[in-house]
């Protein structure tokens, strides 16, 4: 019955502490998407801009590469929630692009590039 005790705080600290670190649901954006390469070649820069937008911003893998055949997630962490429509440009290595204009961010959660 005291081994019981003993570890019963350990394994509650454990699993409030999974709680805490674990990605709540709640808080994910709706926009939030899995980039998928089937490009066959590495995508060196990828850009996500409101269709209503003239600017592509920053890059947002960042020093990251999307080798082929590899998937990657894109979150969206600020910007006002209500806008859905984004165009998403890719640069790959030898310097192609690709663009897809007004993807609905709120109605899908993958945008593959062929």
């Amino acid at each position: 019955m005291q081994v019981r005790r003993m570890l019963a705080a350990p394994l509650a600290a454990l699993a409030l502490g999974a709680m805490l670190i674990a990605p709540h649901g709640a808080s994910a954006d709706q926009r939030d998407f899995t980039l998928i390469n089937h490009t066959g070649r590495t995508i060196t820069n990828a850009y996500v801009s409101s269709s209503a937008s003239n600017h592509w911003g920053q890059d947002v893998l960042g020093r990251d590469v999307l080798l082929a055949g590899e998937a990657t997630g894109i979150r969206f962490t600020g910007g006002p929630s209500t806008q859905c429509y984004y165009d998403i440009r890719v640069v790959t290595r030898g310097g192609a692009e690709g663009v897809l204009y007004e993807v609905n961010l709120c109605a899908t959660s993958t945008v593959t590039f062929n």
